[in-house]
């Protein structure tokens, strides 16, 4: 494949369809339906994790070049541990729920009183999926040229819609939380921090073979196709925020978000608005899906020296499964992992684009994010109601962020404790 002048744009753009799943569709229009008149506050909070992470995890990954680097410093075990882990939460989890949103979502409003089975949809949507994800540089382009378009004009066009033909004004919120805290803590639904590194690593493999050999070249790609999905889905986002606002008054705070959605697109798209909606759902749900089989596959053939084409199969294979559990149950199943993943995640960002490599300080950090992470899942699973008393007593907890002041904390301190280290061991050898 050449260099072209447009690659930091297909490349943009493939980033942005990859972050831009059915779940970015439908949650920030709920979330303006609740906060009514504050939605712009609590849009920047949803940026800040739905646009601002994903950003930091890709220029991260471009900095630190690899997911060794990225997840590494710490020790092998921990490193096993965590990507398993990591991989093992999008083949059961995240990649199936891509197939169930596509046919729960996508495909049954239009099917009427026409039934088909679940299973044979997961067989056609994945054995798509595979096939587009089979060659991945081929898959960049199908996704970044075919794709996005379809997601970006039929959203947009809501917006529009929306926006010239508003239903209301924003009015009292819903819910009576911090705007700015609500919206920060429901950007992590988008999942999109936690994918940031791993769909960076088909981003670089895809601009080697390109040609972008040089470490400034590809930064510079990386760079600017950063800008491109970072302002895509910022006005995506706020364009969605505006629309549920103002319904704020219209429809029950209650309403599905998915219904909220459909109930939009039928009031602003017509009698076809069930139809296009659908496309919708599937092109994102199919984007998204493409994505993360690629990173699957590109992991386990870089790490462990599996044959990409081998892997690619058997995740589908897997994924095509645990589809058929259906939306609801595969988000139960994944919440408990993704609350230990996303914490431990954010972490390591940071880290990264702090280019803090020490292992101490490294290990320090992941293992407070980790333990308070997985506090806060004892506690929510056992319901004891003095444990959860003691447990959101303390600073952001409520939240769900009692790890992030204990992990900055022991961060600054053993930071500054190996520099005070380090300064006495030379001036000792001197």
């Amino acid at each position: 494949m050449k260099k072209t002048r447009l690659d930091w744009l297909i490349i943009g753009l493939a980033l942005f369809s990859m972050f831009f799943g059915a779940g970015n569709i439908i949650f920030p229009p709920s979330i303006g339906l609740a906060m009514g008149k504050h939605w712009i506050i609590s849009a920047l909070g949803f940026a800040f994790t739905g646009v601002g992470l994903p950003v930091l995890g890709v220029l991260t990954m471009n900095k630190v070049r690899n997911f060794e680097n990225f997840a590494g410093g710490i020790s092998k075990l921990f490193f096993t541990l965590y990507s398993l882990l990591l991989m093992a939460s999008v083949v059961f989890t995240n990649t199936p729920r891509t197939a169930a949103t596509a046919y729960e979502l996508g495909l049954l409003p239009n099917l009427g009183n026409f039934h088909i089975s679940p299973i044979i949809i997961s067989i056609i949507f994945f054995l798509v999926t595979l096939y587009m994800s089979i060659n991945p540089s081929k898959a960049i382009d199908r996704v970044g040229k075919i794709l996005t378009p379809t997601i970006v004009v039929i959203v947009i066009s809501l917006i529009y819609l929306g926006v010239t033909h508003k239903i209301g004004n924003p009015g009292t919120p819903h819910v009576h939380a911090n705007a700015f805290g609500f919206g920060f803590s429901q950007g992590y639904q988008t999942m999109d921090g936690i994918m940031a590194g791993l769909f960076s690593m088909v981003i670089l493999a895809d601009l080697t073979t390109r040609g972008y050999k040089k470490e400034n070249e590809r930064a510079s790609i990386i760079k600017r196709a950063s800008i491109v999905t970072g302002l895509g889905l910022s006005i995506i986002y706020f364009g969605l925020f505006y629309l549920g606002a103002t319904a704020n008054q219209y429809f029950s705070p209650n309403i599905l978000r998915a219904q909220l959605v459909a109930n939009f697109v039928h009031m602003f798209l017509g009698q076809y608005g069930n139809l296009i909606f659908g496309i919708c759902v599937i092109a994102a749900c199919l984007s998204t899906a493409i994505a993360l089989t690629m990173v699957v596959s590109e992991f386990f053939s870089k790490t462990y020296g599996f044959a990409y084409k081998k892997v690619a199969i058997v995740s589908c294979l897997v994924s095509g499964f645990m589809a058929n559990f259906g939306v609801d149950k595969i988000v139960k199943f994944a919440e408990p992992i993704l609350g230990i993943l996303y914490p431990i995640t954010i972490v390591l960002i940071f880290l990264g684009i702090m280019n803090i490599g020490n292992q101490n300080v490294r290990r320090f950090c992941v293992s407070v994010a980790g333990l308070f992470a997985l506090l806060q899942i004892i506690v929510d699973g056992t319901n004891i109601m003095i444990l959860e008393k003691i447990f959101y007593s303390f600073p952001l907890a409520s939240q769900g962020f009692i790890w992030v002041i204990p992990t900055v904390v022991v961060g600054v301190i053993t930071y500054f404790f190996n520099r005070k280290s380090e300064k006495n061991v030379v001036e000792v050898q001197a």
